[in-house]
């Protein structure tokens, strides 16, 4: 479908790719993945608007497809619909402008091109099965989970449940490659089963870009890694990809010191060659040294660079100020309306100093607001000794950054100022799969007290000692293990928390043992059982 030969393409004031290649092939469903600011995004706008763009290299297309996207951020368009129509309305359009010219059609004066436009829209309904639209969208639904949104007012849904309309709208239309940026952002975990669901039955091209582990531990069937402008293409699962990645750069890190110990003793040659031609003034021994000496450059350049191994960057320290002593948290009959619509009501709760609480529930149920209330209730009393971090949203242009960049300027903040109190908004949005786990660990070891709202499972199971989940407008307490054996006992097969957690033990494990130059132990590590680690 796509093929990219030695692309390389970059910035005034940053190289972004130096000669990739990969393909993409008609029904995969891939995950682009990569740290935040390694150029993904432009990476699919290269793929969507190449005619934007000067690059080096050649980007080849098996002819013409449709091309669907899902930004990361969607605008609101009319809500004066029921789901249903809402998701209808483009196919509607289709076939009343069907009609329209079919009608037109007997009264055209140049008949030719009245059958030409005709023809044209008849195409793009077929193309799109137009004419089953109806039970295509109760299908889809059906599939997601989600039959009983079909009568529902678009303007009664969450957020989190808009922009899943807006996935489910851009399948239904059935471009030959779809293209999605963070389409899990902000979705509660219904609706991240939801898009799950819905990735997994979809039958068409898709790319997505994503550092949700839930997303890329469930779906997707090949990987794209951009990594030090390169990027690297694996036919398998992120699991499947994360051990070959791992076993792969063991392997080059020993082969690099196997030629840097081999080059090594032909320089200790040429130094002892050139004692020796200076001690006798030998034409043949200085012959002998240039010839060795052309020889070690060009097995130099061969060598290349060092493989690249990537370090833990992102290592936060959430500031707390040693002499200060954490503070409580408490609410007391607090309640939240939405013009006539009640929220919460009367919600009472403490939170002890240094404890970690997690404030979970679906989209709408008030969270985000009940944060923000806690902060300036909170700042009022004690001024300056609450760390707050809110939620990055499209309008906040700040530097010009993606995202995560701008997520983790927040949180760089939050380390340089010592806090007593930290109260979190969706922290781990955006940010790639380390920064999240360093900022879960940087949650862990803070000796502050935290209220943190996520959507993030793996951030609610790795962080919190509490959870309170909202629910039929009140809160309801658990303790973090219930409430995740609660959610993989309902959702999956297995503890795919555990099991992630291993995961990433066994991946932070080997990559300081690779460090380390310890090759031989890295292999057993990779190797080790994740049964084993359990034991």
């Amino acid at each position: 479908m796509i093929r990219f030969d030695n692309v390389s393409f970059g910035y005034p004031t940053k190289e972004l790719y130096e000669d990739i290649n990969f393909e993409i092939h008609t029904g995969e469903h891939i995950a682009l993945i990569g740290s935040n600011g390694s150029g993904k995004s432009t990476l699919v706008d290269l793929i969507m608007h190449e005619e934007k763009y000067t690059y080096e290299g050649l980007i080849r297309r098996d002819g013409e497809y449709r091309i669907g996207y899902v930004s990361q951020f969607v605008e609101h368009e009319t809500k004066d619909a029921d789901v249903f129509s809402f998701l209808a309305a483009p196919f509607v359009q289709l076939l009343a402008k069907s009609d329209e010219l079919g009608m037109k059609m007997g009264e055209a004066e140049d008949m030719d091109a009245a059958y030409e436009a005709f023809q044209k829209v008849q195409d793009e309904i077929e193309a799109v099965d137009g004419y089953n639209y109806e039970a295509n969208i109760r299908r889809q639904l059906g599939a997601a989970g989600l039959s009983d949104l079909a009568e529902q007012q678009v303007e009664d849904l969450s957020g989190g449940e808009y922009k899943l309309l807006f996935v489910m709208r851009a399948m239904l239309l059935k471009p030959q490659l779809l293209i999605m940026d963070e389409p899990d952002v902000f979705l509660d975990f219904e609706n991240l089963v939801a898009l799950i669901k819905l990735i997994n039955s979809y039958e068409e091209t898709l790319l997505t870009i994503t550092h949700n582990r839930l997303l890329l531990t469930q779906c997707f069937d090949k990987i794209l890694d951009i990594e030090q402008k390169a990027v690297r293409e694996f036919p398998g699962t992120f699991a499947e990809y994360n051990s070959w990645m791992l076993e792969t750069k063991i392997e080059m890190f020993i082969h690099a010191k196997s030629f840097d110990e081999f080059l090594e003793r032909q320089e200790e040659v040429v130094q002892r060659i050139q004692t020796a031609a200076e001690q006798t003034a030998m034409p043949k021994a200085g012959k002998q040294l240039k010839a060795r000496a052309s020889y070690i450059a060009r097995l130099k350049k061969m060598r290349g660079e060092d493989p690249y191994i990537e370090r833990p960057d992102h290592e936060f320290h959430l500031g707390f100020d040693e002499e200060a002593s954490p503070l409580a948290i408490e609410m007391n009959d607090y309640s939240l309306a939405y013009g006539d619509r009640q929220i919460l009501k009367e919600i009472s709760f403490a939170i002890k100093p240094g404890e970690k609480v997690a404030l979970v529930g679906v989209n709408g149920t008030g969270k985000s607001s009940l944060l923000r209330d806690v902060y300036e209730k909170m700042e009022e009393q004690y001024p300056g000794k609450i760390g707050y971090f809110k939620q990055i949203v499209e309008s906040d242009k700040t530097l010009q950054l993606s995202g995560g960049e701008r997520n983790l300027k927040q949180i760089e903040l939050l380390c340089e100022q010592p806090h007593e109190a930290l109260l979190l908004d969706e922290p781990t949005s955006h940010l790639d799969i380390y920064a999240q786990i360093a900022l879960e660990a940087a949650v862990r070891e803070y000796k502050g007290t935290v209220l943190i709202v996520s959507h993030d499972l793996f951030a609610v199971t790795g962080c919190a000692d509490r959870i309170f989940l909202i629910e039929e407008g009140g809160l309801r307490e658990m303790s973090g293990r219930a409430y995740r054996k609660s959610i993989y006992k309902k959702y999956f097969a297995s503890d795919i928390f555990e099991t992630e957690r291993l995961r990433i033990d066994r991946e932070m494990k080997v990559k300081g043992l690779i460090r380390a130059g310890k090759y031989e132990e890295a292999k057993n590590a990779l190797l080790t059982n994740a049964k084993d680690e359990v034991k």
